[in-house]
């Protein structure tokens, strides 16, 4: 793929520093958001922890910039944002043509990362990591 227009290339390369930006500025209107989400009905009424229950915690906890506190509610969120930009480092290194695979692309990597998530979801509601 080789991306021709400058534009375009200015685009790809700004775009992290601009949703960086707005995300910083708006940071505590966000934390705010997620304070108006109702509480998760499998936890509510089941007394059992789903894959999505802490990621609006975590993602509250990346906002305040406390890492830790927000993996220890859910890894996801993080995790996302790390494949993210890797993804972004490929983008822009296709952008100046020099192309590079930074996201591992090997079947096994993947499957591995999805037994460790389904691991780590049903042992934490047996087992109170943290």
């Amino acid at each position: 793929m080789k991306i021709k227009s400058f534009w375009v290339k200015i685009l790809i390369i700004l775009f992290p520093v601009i949703a960086g930006g707005l995300v910083y500025f708006f940071r505590h209107e966000l934390y705010y958001i997620g304070t108006l989400f109702p509480a998760c009905p499998s936890y509510t009424y089941l007394h059992f922890l789903c894959p999505g229950c802490g990621n609006t915690r975590s993602v509250q906890h990346l906002l305040t910039g406390d890492i830790a506190e927000s993996v220890r509610y859910n890894p996801v969120p993080l995790f996302g944002i790390i494949v993210g930009l890797l993804g972004y480092v490929e983008l822009v290194a296709i952008v100046l043509n020099k192309p590079v695979i930074v996201i591992p692309r090997s079947k096994l990597f993947w499957k591995l990362i999805i037994f460790i998530f389904i691991f780590y979801f049903i042992i934490r509601n047996f087992i109170d990591i943290f």
